[in-house]
């Protein structure tokens, strides 16, 4: 497992050489890169966004923290609804995929979808996110994810942008089942940063570009 690790980040490594706000959809005719790393692992996402409301792309993930778990598989996601409001935007997103899971010589077909709820203004940003993952015989799990955030000074889309956040994970299928990371998230035009540190003591680093 350490060398599909190794590969993980190497592929992760040639994604930022080709090198916001870090949604499921970019704008059509855009190129998505999304890199997570946390105490649930590694992940990977390169998303081409066709519609204004719909994205395919691949997605790869390294779970840690409980079975390490090497996910791969296609993904589409999809803008199921958007709110225009005077002082911000709601939305809400699926995310689904189907591929195969690998861990332990032991491969099988991988299920996974997920809805995102957000609100954002200038000020203030919420999220939130249950994904169900089926992986065949190795494991079966529901996890969820919350934000909160607030904007210390405002800015526009030219200059940087930072917000102050806290970052709440239930993953009943990790050693641990509760994580709270409080973190700082940056973005420039289409470039975006998260950089955290966990209740279970795990750097966060987090980054997307769009192009």
């Amino acid at each position: 497992m350490k060398t599909k690790t190794i590969l993980f980040l190497i592929i992760a490594l040639l994604a930022a050489g080709s090198l916001a706000e870090a949604k499921p959809l970019s704008y059509v005719g855009g190129l998505m890169i999304m890199q997570e790393n946390d105490e649930t692992g590694h992940t990977l996402s390169l998303d081409y966004t066709f519609t204004p409301t719909e994205a395919v792309g691949l997605y790869v993930k390294q779970d840690e923290n409980g079975k390490d778990i090497l996910m791969l598989s296609p993904e589409i996601n999809t803008l199921l609804k958007r709110w225009n409001l005077p002082d911000g935007q709601g939305n809400i997103f699926n995310m689904s995929g189907a591929g195969i899971a690998y861990w332990r010589h032991n491969t099988q077909p991988a299920l996974w979808t997920a809805f995102l709820a957000d609100y954002e203004s200038r000020r203030w940003f919420f999220s939130f996110e249950p994904r169900f993952v089926y992986d065949g015989d190795i494991e079966k799990s529901v996890w969820q994810r919350a934000y909160i955030g607030i904007a210390p000074y405002l800015a526009n889309y030219n200059e940087l942008n930072t917000w102050i956040m806290l970052r709440v994970d239930h993953h009943p299928a990790k050693h641990d089942h509760f994580v709270a990371t409080p973190l700082l998230r940056f973005f420039y035009k289409t470039y975006w940063l998260e950089l955290g540190y966990s209740s279970d003591q795990h750097i966060m680093v987090n980054w997307t570009v769009q192009f």
